[in-house]
């Protein structure tokens, strides 16, 4: 089989073996790729080459890094990776013939170990906490109706809504993803123009990106995008964590709340609110927004009520200031 293909890899150079084992699971794939571009910013090396990737040297930020990645890429499709995952041989064949069978723009594995061929559902249910948590904040919904889609947006600017069982060989379409490992059509990935949005890593405090995988297949979905998981596709997730900066706890939790705050608030704003159409749809985006403000913002202060995380909380309403000053100037 003859597939048509670049890796797109952004890296910092600092995932160690993990990044090892990423080049080599690229290396053994039955169908080899045209290229490997490795988007590394300034400055970094890379520990691990298998000596024929392009590197592309350029500015340090997971936006800028994807698209500097994406924009370079010349061949059909392209499998866009982080530098932290391994997979099996035959991945990218098997995303190739499911995109295809499914007439899909975009095709995602899901994560974990791969299905067992006598396997036909997969349970996506959650611990009970982590329902409670994820819809307190706004992020994640369970459905108990029929539904075709997998993973959708939401009004409230949130991720996910998981329905409760699924087929592992049906398709079910979805409108946002994990920016870890996915296999797209090359035009359909620039046509996101993503090197626009680089404002998901400013600000004072941001030092990752948060909702950058929603503003991109948010833009996609706004041209049509059809994009679907491969249920039975899997990969794993290493989890080298390179790009962990924060040296303490509250600075973490500062840098985070702070980065979420900013970012889902001009989410909200230039991916639903400005793209609401009439009465009705503005009226359940405004809901949506003002469910998801109250109900993240309440659960993080109540989280943090020790005196030694207040500057946490000061952190996630510098966040929501700093996102009202980029919409008035947008304005």
């Amino acid at each position: 089989m003859n597939i048509s293909y670049s890796v797109v890899i952004r890296t910092l150079g600092n995932s160690g073996e993990k990044y090892l084992r990423l080049l080599q699971s690229i290396a053994r794939q039955t169908v080899k790729p045209e290229s490997i571009i490795v988007a590394i910013p300034n400055g970094y090396d890379l520990d691990y080459q298998l000596g024929n990737e392009t590197i592309i040297r350029c500015e340090k930020g997971m936006v800028t890094q994807r698209a500097e990645g994406i924009n370079a890429a010349s061949s059909e499709y392209i499998l866009v990776v982080d530098d932290d995952l391994e997979f099996d041989y035959d991945m990218v064949e098997r995303l190739y013939r499911y995109l295809v069978d499914n007439d899909l723009d975009c095709c995602l594995p899901m994560q974990g170990e791969n299905a067992k061929a006598e396997d036909n559902t997969i349970n996506l249910k959650y611990p009970l906490s982590v329902r409670i948590r994820n819809g307190f904040t706004g992020q994640m919904f369970t459905s108990r109706r029929k539904s075709a889609y997998l993973d959708v947006l939401t009004a409230t600017a949130g991720h996910k809504v998981f329905i409760n069982s699924n087929k592992l060989d049906n398709c079910y379409f979805c409108t946002t993803a994990c920016f870890q490992c996915f296999f797209i059509k090359t035009e359909v990935a620039k046509s996101a123009r993503f090197e626009e949005e680089k404002w998901l890593e400013q600000g004072r405090l941001t030092s990752y990106s948060a909702f950058d995988e929603p503003v991109f297949f948010s833009k996609l979905n706004k041209k049509g995008l059809r994009m679907a998981y491969a249920l039975r596709v899997r990969y794993r997730h290493l989890n080298a964590q390179a790009g962990h900066i924060a040296r303490t706890r509250l600075e973490d939790k500062r840098i985070r709340y702070y980065s979420i705050a900013r970012n889902r608030s001009v989410y909200w704003y230039k991916f639903i609110w400005k793209y609401s159409d009439g009465f009705a749809e503005k009226l359940m985006a405004l809901v949506g927004g003002i469910y998801g403000f109250f109900n993240y913002t309440l659960f993080t202060v109540a989280i943090n009520c020790y005196p030694k995380y207040w500057k946490a909380i000061g952190a996630l309403f510098l966040g929501y200031r700093d996102a009202l000053c980029y919409i008035r100037g947008r304005n």
